[in-house]
C-alpha cells in the first residue's frame, strides 16, 4: 500500500505558531476517506524557522490544525510527494550542519572524564553530520559505551539511492544487550554528496546519535586526516648485534634495532626473537624510550654459537606492526680468520693461526686477560718415534696465549712453523685445537673452539755429498780428488765445511781433519795427527757461550753429527773414512765447493763460479785437477763472519725462540712406548722444555725430534772443554805421529793365508762379506744406499793396507747409511698393531755395529749388552782393565795453560758408570830428583769419546804461577791411570812444570834455569841491570 507521508513543518516566517499538539495520521493514497491512526508528538523542540522541505500533500484531521501524515510500522516508505511550493533539505539553508563532532563515531568509546553525549535537547530538523570521524549515521550496530555516549543511535536500514528522495527510515538505539532496545524514527535524503537527516531529541539522556566509523588516530600512528584509517610509519632501518660489558664485568650481547619517523617514542615497543641456527632460543621486548637495547640473559646463550636478533616493531595499543628486520650472524666467542685448512710447508715462512674474540674481557679480581691454550691434536694413525713420542713436525713459540681487555677485538696471531727435520717423503694431517684456560672469568671457562686443520708438506731432500775415496757431489757426480791440503768442502752463507786431505797409509787421499764453522762457533776433528780421532770447539766470537752448532756424538765418539741451524747435516764417520754434507731445503742453489751447486743439475757441478765455465770434461772417477784447485784454502782459516759485513739474511737460518709442539694429551693412541720399541736408535730428543704451570692440564712447552744420534749431544760440553783447557788447539796440531792407523774392528778369518792383498781377491772379499750380509740385502732397497761403491772403498783399503779388518769398517758404513736412511725416508716407516707409524724394527735389528761383537743382542738397531760388556758395540768386558796409551800435554807448562786436566787416550773406553781416574801424586827431590809418592786418588772420569777420556788433576803448589819459595814447589809428577771400578790401567807419567824455572823434555830429566826469577835463595840469579848502568 503506498503511504503518503506528510511531515510536521515548522510554522512559515510569518504564520502563527503552531499548535502544540499535532495528530499524525497514516492513510492510503489510494484511499478516498478518512482512514487513519492518530498520533500526537510535542512540537516544542521543533526549530521555530524551519520552513516546508517539501510540499507535501497533507490530510486535515477533524477539528482543524495541522495533519501529519505518518507511517504505522513500515520501516521504509516512499518518498514524499512533492508539492509546487516544497523545499530541498539538502539546501544549505534547509539543514543545520553538525561539525566536528568526531566523538559520535562508532569506534569511540564513551570519555567519562568529559562526560558522555546527549541528544536530549536537540532541536527536530534536518541535519548533516561533517567530521573527520565520518558524515553518515552507521547503519550497523555499535557497542555499548561508544558514539561518546553510553546509549548509541544507529540507523536500522540503508543510506537511500540519489533518485529515493526523502526516505523514513528508524534509529535504534543500543540498550543492555539489545541493539534496539528502543526505536525512534528518522527521516533521510541523499544528497550525492552528503546525507541529512531529520533527527528528534532523545528521550533520555546518555542517549545520542552516532556519525561515522572514525576516530582519532592514536599517538604514534598517524593519516593525512588524523583520524582512522590510521597509518603505522615507523621505519625499522636496522637490527644489529653489539657487546660490550656490564657493571660487574660480565659479558652482555645486545641486539638493538635503529628506527626512524617515530612520533612518540613512548607509543613504541621492540619485540625481539634471538635465534641460532634459524631456531629462536629467546624472546624478549624492550622499550626505546626506556632502553636502547635488548641483553640476552646469559643462561640463553653459550660459547660457540652463531646468534642472529630478528626485531619488529609495534605499537603499544594497536596491533600493528613494522616488517621483522634479520641482523647479520654474530658468532659469539674466539673467531678463527685462517683460512682452513691451513697449509705449512717445512722450513717455510711460519703461518699464523689468526683470530681475534668477538666479545670483550673484562678484570676479575685485577685479571684483565684469559688464556688460550694451545693444542695440536694427532690423527690416530701418525709418526712416532720409537720411544712412544710422536713425531713433532708442527711447532710454536708457546702453548699459552692471553687475549686481554685492551686488545680482544683485535686480530691476533700464532705462529705455527715446520721446521727442517731432515726427513722426506712424508707429508702430515693435523689439527689444532684452542681452548679457554681461566679459572676466574666464569663467561671464559671451558670454551673449546672448533677445531682447525692443518695440512703440513714436507720437503723432499735427500741429497747428500760424500768425501771418501772419492768426491760424490749433491747431484750425483762421481770424481777423485788428488790434491794434498786444505779445501772448501761445502759452503752456504756462514756454514763452511773444510777438509784437510793427506796421503795416508789406507788410501792416496785421506780425510785428514774436518773443520765446520758456522756464524758464532766451529767444529774440528782431527784423525791423522795422533793416530786417533782427535775433536774440539771453538768459538769464532767474542762472545765465548755462543754455540750455533749441534755436535751429537755417536757410537761413543766414533763418529759424528754436527747439525748447521739452517737443518744441513755433516756426518764425520769412523776414522773420518767419509764426510757426508746432508742438504736442506735452504742449501737448494746456494752451494759451493767441492761439493759442487746443489741444484738438481749435475751439468754444472764441475763449473767454476763467477760464469768461467766449466773446470774440464766430467768424466766418472776421473780427477779435475783444476776444479779441485779452485777450492783450496788455508789450513783451518778461521774468519770471524760476525765482522765480515757481508752477512746474507735472505736465508732464514736461525732457530726462532722456543719450539713447542704443544701436544694435546687426548690425542688418540699417544702413549708410553711399548715394550718390544723402547730400545731404539732413534732417540726422543726434548727440546725447550717449560716446566708444567702449576694447572695440571696445561700442556707444557716441550717438542721432540726423532735424530738418528746414537749417542748424546756434547754441544756445550766440547765447547766447555775448550774454554776449561782440557786441550788446546796448539797441543792437538803440534806433532804428527808416525802410527799406522788400524781399525779397532776385526773380522774373525778372511781366509787368505796371510799374504799380500791383490785388487781383484781383495774386491771378492769384500764381495762377499759385504754385499752378502743380511744388512746389505736388508738395505738394498732403500735409496740412497749403494752397496757397491761401500764394496769399491772396502777392496781398495784393504789392497793399500793388507787388512781386511777394512772389511768390517766397510759394513758398519753401510749400516750407517742405511739406518740414516730408514730414519729420513718416511715411506718406509711401517704401522704397528696400535696405529702407530715407526721405523722397521726388523730391518734396525740387522744394523747394530759390528754386530754387537758377538756378546750382545741387536734389537732396533742398538746393541744390548750382556752381562759384564759394555760399549756401543759391546766389545769392552769391564771386568778387565782398560788399555791406556798416551797423554796430552805432557809435560805440561802452567804458564801456558792451567794444566788441571789431562786427556788419556787409549784404543777403546766405553762410558759408564764405573769410569774413574786415578791420579798419584809425587814431589820430586831438587837434588836426586827422588819422587814421592803423596797418595793415590780417585775421581770420576769425563767421557770425551771411545778413544779420549778427561782426568781432572788436584791442585798442586806448582799451579800457584806467583814466586815460589822451594824448588819442590815448581814442578810435580803425576802418574795417571783410567779405571773400571777398580780395575785400573797402567799408569802413564805426567810432568807438570813451571817453565820460568825449569826446562823439560821427555827424553832427559828437566833442568833448572839458572838465571830466573823462580827462587828467592838462586845463588846464580843476577838482577837485571839498569839502565843507568848499562849506559855507563
Amino acid at each position: 500500500m503506498l503511504l503518503i507521508v506528510a511531515a510536521a513543518v515548522c510554522v512559515l516566517s510569518g504564520a502563527a505558531a503552531a499548535p502544540e499538539n499535532v495528530t499524525v495520521v497514516v492513510s492510503s493514497s489510494t484511499s478516498t476517506s478518512t482512514d487513519s491512526r492518530p498520533a500526537t508528538i510535542s512540537t516544542a523542540n521543533f526549530p521555530k524557522n524551519h520552513r516546508p522541505i517539501e510540499e507535501v500533500e497533507v490530510l486535515q484531521p477533524a477539528g482543524g490544525g495541522l495533519a501529519i501524515v505518518m507511517p504505522a510500522s513500515t520501516p521504509r516508505t516512499v518518498l514524499f510527494k512533492k508539492s509546487s511550493s516544497g523545499t530541498d533539505p539538502c539546501s544549505a539553508d534547509n539543514h543545520v550542519v553538525l561539525q566536528d563532532e568526531t566523538l559520535r563515531s562508532f569506534n569511540q568509546p564513551v570519555d567519562e572524564d568529559a562526560g558522555a553525549l546527549c541528544d536530549q535537547e536537540l532541536d527536530p530538523g534536518w541535519y548533516q553530520f561533517r567530521s573527520l570521524a565520518g558524515n553518515t549515521i552507521p547503519t550497523s550496530c555499535p557497542a555499548m559505551n561508544h558514539c561518546g555516549t553510553h546509549y548509541p543511535i544507529w540507523l536500522r536500514g540503508e543510506i537511500p539511492k540519489l533518485d529515493e528522495g526523502i526516505v523514513n527510515s528508524q534509529g535504534c538505539v543500543h540498550v543492555d544487550d539489545e541493539c534496539c532496545g528502543h526505536s525512534m524514527p528518522i527521516l533521510l535524503k541523499n544528497c550525492t554528496d552528503f546525507i541529512v537527516y531529520f533527527l528528534q531529541p532523545t528521550p533520555a539522556c546518555d542517549m545520542a546519535y552516532c556519525a561515522g566509523h572514525m576516530v582519532p588516530c592514536p599517538l604514534g600512528l598517524e593519516s593525512d586526516t588524523g583520524f582512522t584509517p590510521c597509518q603505522f610509519l615507523v621505519q625499522l632501518i636496522d637490527v644489529k648485534i653489539s657487546v660490550d660489558l656490564n657493571k660487574a664485568n660480565g659479558i652482555e650481547i645486545r641486539c638493538q634495532a635503529e628506527i626512524d619517523q617515530v612520533k612518540a617514542l613512548e607509543t613504541v615497543v621492540v619485540e625481539v626473537d634471538w635465534l641460532d641456527s634459524g631456531i629462536v632460543i629467546h624472546q624478549q621486548k624492550y622499550m626505546p624510550a626506556e632502553q636502547k637495547y635488548a641483553v640476552i640473559p646469559r643462561k640463553s646463550w653459550k660459547l660457540g654459537q652463531t646468534l642472529q636478533c630478528r626485531a619488529r616493531v609495534r605499537h603499544i595499543s594497536i596491533n600493528t606492526f613494522t616488517p621483522q628486520v634479520l641482523s647479520e650472524e654474530f658468532f659469539a666467542g674466539i673467531q678463527i680468520l685462517s683460512p682452513n685448512p691451513m697449509q705449512l710447508i717445512e722450513g717455510g715462512n711460519p703461518v699464523e693461526l689468526e683470530f681475534t674474540s668477538t666479545l670483550p674481557v673484562g678484570c676479575i679480581r685485577d685479571n684483565c686477560c684469559i688464556q688460550l691454550q694451545v693444542s695440536v691434536i694427532y690423527p690416530e694413525k701418525t709418526y712416532f718415534c720409537p720411544t712412544g713420542e710422536p713425531l713433532d713436525r708442527l711447532g710454536v713459540i708457546d702453548c699459552l696465549w692471553n687475549v686481554c681487555k685492551d686488545d680482544w677485538n683485535e686480530t691476533h696471531g700464532i705462529p705455527f712453523r715446520v721446521r727442517y727435520d731432515n726427513l722426506y717423503h712424508g707429508n702430515q694431517q693435523l689439527e689444532i685445537e684452542l681452548k679457554t684456560h681461566t679459572l676466574e672469568h666464569k663467561d671464559w671457562t671451558d670454551y673449546t673452539m672448533p677445531r682447525q686443520q692443518v695440512h703440513v708438506l714436507g720437503v723432499d731432500v735427500s741429497e747428500k755429498c760424500v768425501s771418501s775415496s772419492m768426491i760424490h757431489t749433491f747431484d750425483g757426480l762421481v770424481y777423485e780428488h788428488q790434491l794434498q791440503g786444505t779445501f772448501l768442502l761445502y759452503k752456504n752463507n756462514l756454514h763452511e765445511v773444510h777438509v784437510d786431505y793427506k796421503p795416508c797409509h789406507y788410501r792416496k787421499m785421506c780425510n785428514c781433519a774436518v773443520r765446520v764453522q758456522s756464524k758464532y762457533s766451529a767444529f774440528v776433528a782431527d784423525y791423522c795427527k795422533k793416530g786417533y780421532l782427535q775433536i774440539w770447539s771453538e768459538s769464532t766470537n767474542t762472545d765465548e757461550t755462543l754455540q750455533d752448532i749441534t755436535i751429537i756424538q755417536q757410537n761413543e765418539g766414533r763418529s759424528y753429527k754436527l747439525v748447521f741451524p739452517s737443518g744441513t747435516t755433516v756426518v764425520i764417520g769412523p776414522y773420518l773414512s767419509f764426510v757426508n754434507v746432508h742438504v736442506f731445503a735452504t742449501d737448494m742453489g746456494r752451494t759451493s765447493g767441492l761439493c759442487g751447486s746443489f741444484d738438481r743439475d749435475g751439468s754444472n757441478d764441475l763449473d767454476l763460479p763467477n760464469g768461467q765455465g766449466s773446470a774440464c770434461k766430467y768424466q766418472p772417477r776421473a780427477s779435475c785437477e783444476a776444479f779441485s784447485q779452485h777450492w783450496r784454502v788455508k789450513e783451518f782459516q778461521v774468519v770471524d763472519v760476525t765482522e765480515t759485513g757481508q752477512i746474507d739474511r735472505s736465508g732464514k737460518e736461525e732457530d726462532e725462540g722456543l719450539y713447542c709442539a704443544c701436544r694435546s694429551p687426548y690425542s688418540s693412541k699417544i702413549l708410553p712406548a711399548a715394550s718390544n720399541i723402547t730400545l731404539v736408535f732413534l732417540e726422543h730428543e726434548s727440546t725447550n722444555v717449560i716446566k708444567k704451570r702449576s694447572d695440571d692440564d696445561v700442556i707444557a712447552c716441550e717438542s721432540s725430534q726423532c735424530f738418528h744420534k746414537n749417542g748424546i749431544e756434547m754441544s756445550e760440553e766440547y765447547l766447555k772443554f775448550t774454554a776449561s783447557e782440557f786441550f788446546t788447539v796448539k797441543d792437538v796440531l803440534e806433532k804428527q805421529t808416525d802410527v799406522l792407523l788400524k781399525p779397532y774392528e776385526k773380522i774373525q778369518s778372511d781366509d787368505h793365508g796371510g799374504g799380500e792383498w791383490n785388487l781383484h781377491d781383495a774386491k771378492l772379499f769384500c764381495q762377499n762379506y759385504v754385499a752378502n750380509s743380511l744388512a746389505a740385502q736388508q738395505c738394498d732397497y732403500v735409496a740412497d744406499v749403494k752397496v757397491s761403491d761401500r764394496i769399491v772403498e772396502c777392496a781398495n783399503d784393504i789392497h793399500t793396507t793388507n787388512d781386511s779388518s777394512w772389511a768390517a769398517v766397510a759394513l758398519n758404513n753401510l749400516k750407517y747409511d742405511c739406518k740414516t736412511e730408514i730414519y729420513r725416508n718416511l715411506s718406509l716407516w711401517e704401522e704397528t698393531h696400535d696405529g702407530k707409524i715407526v721405523p722397521p724394527s726388523d730391518l734396525l735389528s740387522s744394523l747394530c755395529i759390528n754386530n754387537c761383537s758377538g756378546t750382545g743382542e741387536c734389537k732396533n738397531g742398538v746393541c744390548m749388552c750382556k752381562g759384564g760388556y759394555v760399549g756401543s758395540d759391546c766389545s769392552i768386558n769391564q771386568n778387565l782393565p782398560p788399555v791406556i796409551t798416551g797423554l796430552t800435554m805432557n809435560p805440561c807448562d802452567v804458564q801456558e795453560t792451567s794444566c788441571k786436566y789431562v786427556i788419556v787416550s787409549g784404543p777403546k773406553f766405553a762410558e759408564n758408570n764405573d769410569l774413574r781416574c786415578g791420579i798419584e801424586v809425587f814431589v820430586v827431590k831438587d837434588r836426586d830428583h827422588t819422587a814421592i809418592s803423596q797418595g793415590m786418588t780417585f775421581s770420576t772420569a769425563e767421557f770425551l769419546s771411545f778413544q779420549a777420556v778427561i782426568c781432572t788433576v788436584p791442585t798442586l803448589p806448582v799451579h800457584s804461577v806467583g814466586k815460589h819459595f822451594n824448588k819442590d814447589s815448581t814442578r810435580a809428577l803425576v802418574k795417571v791411570s783410567v779405571c773400571y771400578g777398580k780395575q785400573c790401567s797402567d799408569p802413564l807419567e805426567l810432568w807438570v812444570i813451571d817453565s820460568r824455572c825449569w826446562h823439560c823434555d821427555l827424553e832427559s830429566p828437566c833442568e833448572p834455569k839458572l838465571h830466573g826469577p823462580c827462587f828467592f835463595y838462586n845463588p846464580y840469579y843476577t838482577e837485571p841491570a839498569s839502565k843507568e848502568a848499562k849506559a855507563q
